[in-house]
């Protein structure tokens, strides 16, 4: 008879990747859960310093420090290094006298430092300590173990962990400082610059907090030290704004709606819903008003609705994600433009924050991740809720724009009406003064001439209208019949040379058994490239139709989709690329094609510079500046020497012939850039002393 008995859960040694760098896919998210942890040690202040991030070295670091309460050796020992524990579930305040609401409950943000780096180490004191508590953590003795294992078992609890301690100056001394080294990912200096916008709303501008949080951005070789804040001064200047609350004695909540005969939002109540009260405040800004705001707050954006609990943020938003739903836009207000550009209201026209609580809306919950929050009924009617109050400012929209639409045609009207009563009057005058007559009839003619040209005016205006868009379509869409040739040729001869060299290798030497790994390879990348020469075709019949409009794209979506297309090519030649668009951005009225012929005559020049490159990288980030839309597309191959930067984009100019360049992709870029009414640079790159960087500016409002 087999014995009973119990059995107990063990973590095999991996399960440190799982729970950090594999789990928490974002680094700027990763950064945001561990000065979390700095809000939560009641710390007043937060350096974060970058030290050599734009090379993978062995000097390259990043630095957390804060002066909280700090962590004895128990709680290292009891809380930090206990995966899932988190004494703020049962002491859910900070001590006084902050008394904070804790952010942190799930008991793995601490495993954020796995994504940023191998090593980390811990330097923490609490106050009247006489020693600061050293711990070092090595992921990389952790990740040998999973590689070096074999079929013996290593838990993740038998790996050891380094510490000592060191003497204080003093026992006032208090805080923690985690400094983590051989940094996985290049931080450049637009990656920074980014956390710091983003760390610039960790705090609702809405909460008072009796011992504010002060979170500085240090890192010296791009000559950056600032604090990153967010105050509410910056959207004092929106043109209007609305605030909502919920009322527990009345279980009634805050909603918005716009008053047609006062031309104001107003606000009423309705019962609470399933998700909870809530309090929100929302700021929108329209042209004027969003001019305004760039030109007086250059380092912020009008970057949409933000949810905040317990006034601190709850989801910091992915710098890269193919899902759509964790992006910027997770509440998905830019995924309804579609609908109808005009009216809608898109994220770079408002600011809001929505103020939800633990107590309040417990059913709210963040995901493991950090990138969005748990998908569930109270979630959807969250969201559904929100976009909802959006209504009101859409109607205003549209009220305004009804109204200038109707003054513009009231103005034609009273015009109209006005050079009547003139020449009425002035043949009245004529008449009764016959000596004036010669004198007063080119004046009554003039002007009936005029009256004639405003009845026009009126009576052509959506005629006109769809003129200029008709006219406009056609000058974006007809290039020269010379310039459509060179790039047919180029891209049908670019990829037949591709298939030639390997139907040669065909030719010669199949079949030989010994070989047969590289003719498997050699007919994956020739059917990849017949897949090229289908979208050359494609290509060349957009241009054959006759009906060719612009339309609105979602810039995010059409470059992936390039990227994807490529993504057969990047593995062929080991390219790791980095795509990094903070926003849902809709480029209106443009040409999907030319802005397709952009971006892969750019990858296409890239690849080919990244051939004798052992580490080979493609970078492309989009950022939008003031009125215009920046594109960089980067690579760190052989560069372009600095008096060519210009040269390289005339006709048949090519630094890349040994690779097969024929001089016309960059040529076929500044055309379609310059169409588009943008203009293309070769600016310094990115990667520093090595590679290229293409700069395309765009006007963002077409």
């Amino acid at each position: 008879m087999r014995e009973s008995g119990t059995l107990k859960w063990r973590f095999d040694v991996s399960t440190f990747r799982l729970i950090g760098r594999d789990l928490i896919t974002d680094r700027v998210t990763a950064l945001f859960e561990l000065v979390k942890n700095c809000y939560d040690a009641n710390a007043t202040e937060v350096t974060i310093t970058f030290g050599n991030v734009g090379t993978i070295n062995d000097n390259s670091s990043i630095s957390i420090v804060d002066d909280g309460f700090g962590m004895s050796f128990s709680d290292i020992r009891d809380k930090w290094m206990v995966i899932g524990t988190s004494n703020k579930r049962s002491n859910p305040y900070t001590p006084s006298p902050f008394n904070r609401k804790c952010v942190g409950e799930k008991g793995i943000g601490r495993f954020a430092v796995d994504k940023l780096g191998d090593n980390v180490k811990i330097i923490t004191k609490q106050n009247n300590y006489d020693q600061w508590l050293n711990v070092v953590i090595d992921w990389t003795s952790y990740y040998n173990q999973t590689e070096t294992a074999n079929s013996q078992l290593t838990l993740f609890t038998d790996i050891d962990n380094y510490y000592d301690y060191t003497p204080a100056q003093t026992l006032s001394e208090h805080g923690t400082t985690l400094k983590i080294t051989k940094i996985r990912e290049i931080w450049l200096k637009d990656d920074i610059n980014r956390f710091i916008v983003e760390a610039s709303k960790l705090v609702s501008p809405f909460t008072n907090l009796s011992y504010p949080l002060t979170i500085r951005v240090i890192a010296p070789e791009y000559g950056i030290n600032t604090i990153a804040t967010k105050s509410i001064e910056d959207v004092n200047i929106a043109t209007i704004n609305f605030s909502l609350d919920f009322h527990p004695l009345n279980k009634t909540q805050d909603t918005s709606f716009y008053n047609e005969e006062t031309g104001i939002i107003d606000i009423r109540q309705v019962p609470i819903k399933s998700f909870g009260g809530i309090s929100m405040k929302v700021y929108y800004f329209d042209d004027a008003a969003r001019r305004r705001y760039r030109k007086e707050f250059p380092n912020s954006q009008i970057d949409g609705i933000k949810i905040y609990r317990d006034g601190i943020i709850t989801t910091p938003f992915a710098e890269n994600e193919s899902d759509n739903d964790k992006k910027r836009d997770i509440l998905g207000i830019d995924k309804r433009l579609w609908r109808n550009l005009f009216d809608r209201v898109s994220t770079r026209e408002i600011i809001g924050f929505v103020e939800i609580s633990k107590q309040e809306n417990p059913n709210i919950i963040d995901a493991t991740n950090r990138q969005d929050f748990v998908d569930n009924g109270e979630y959807h009617d969250l969201k559904d809720f929100i976009i909802t109050q959006l209504d009101s400012i859409e109607n205003y929209k549209k009220h305004i724009r009804d109204e200038k639409r109707k003054k513009d045609s009231d103005t034609l009207e009273s015009a109209g009406q006005d050079l009547q009563s003139f020449i009425s009057s002035v043949e009245t005058i004529a008449q009764q003064n016959p000596n004036l007559k010669d004198r007063l009839d080119p004046v009554v003619e003039q002007a009936k001439k005029t009256g004639k040209a405003v009845k026009t005016a009126i009576r052509n205006k959506k005629e006109a209208e769809k003129e200029f868009a008709r006219k406009e379509s056609i000058y974006m869409s007809i290039m020269s019949l010379q310039e459509y040739a060179i790039h047919i040729t180029h891209a049908v001869r670019t990829t037949l040379n591709k298939i030639r060299d390997r139907v040669e290798y065909f030719n010669m030497f199949f079949p030989n058994p010994e070989e047969d790994a590289l003719f498997a390879r050699y007919a994956k990348e020739m059917f990849s490239e017949f897949k090229n020469a289908n979208r050359v075709i494609d290509y060349m019949l957009s241009y054959s139709q006759s009906n060719i409009q612009p339309e609105d794209i979602q810039l995010d979506d059409t470059i992936r989709e390039i990227f994807n297309e490529y993504q057969p090519q990047f593995d062929n030649n080991n390219i790791n690329t980095d795509i990094i668009i903070p926003e849902r951005i809709t480029l209106r009225n443009t040409h999907r094609q030319f802005f397709r012929d952009i971006l892969q005559n750019i990858l296409d020049n890239s690849i080919k510079a990244l051939k004798d490159v052992d580490q080979k990288m493609i970078r492309c980030s989009v950022v939008s500046e003031d009125a215009d839309l920046v594109i960089k597309i980067s690579d760190n191959g052989n560069g372009i020497p600095i008096e060519k930067r210009e040269w390289v984009f005339g006709l048949y100019n090519t630094t890349t012939q040994e690779q097969g360049g024929a001089g016309v992709g960059l040529y076929i870029v500044k055309t379609r850039v310059e169409s588009l009414k943008g203009s293309v640079s070769i600016v310094d790159s990115e990667f520093g002393s090595i590679g290229t960087t293409i700069k395309i500016v765009l006007p963002f409002k077409k």
